[in-house]
């Protein structure tokens, strides 16, 4: 995420959720290939894969709105 006190990198957070949702588009591929024989491997991964992605969307967004809560309390105190 970058070096302590350098801010947070939004880019990074975006970037990591398209890596995320690449890797179940392509893990759904690989299982609509083999839909004949899906196994419970195929879809306990699959289910892991979703459950990464989730929890790395929700962190991102408490993350944003911790910012965003933290600069609006800033703006609140600088007009006072």
């Amino acid at each position: 995420m970058g070096a302590p006190g350098t801010g947070i990198n939004l880019r990074t957070l975006a970037e990591e959720i398209k890596t995320k949702t690449a890797a179940i588009e392509t893990h759904l591929k690989k299982i609509k290939d083999n839909k004949d024989n899906v196994s419970i491997d195929l879809m306990f991964e699959m289910q892991m894969l979703m459950n990464a992605l989730q929890q790395f969307s929700e962190m991102s967004t408490s993350v944003v709105a911790a910012s965003n809560s933290a600069i609006a309390s800033m703006a609140r105190n600088v007009k006072s």
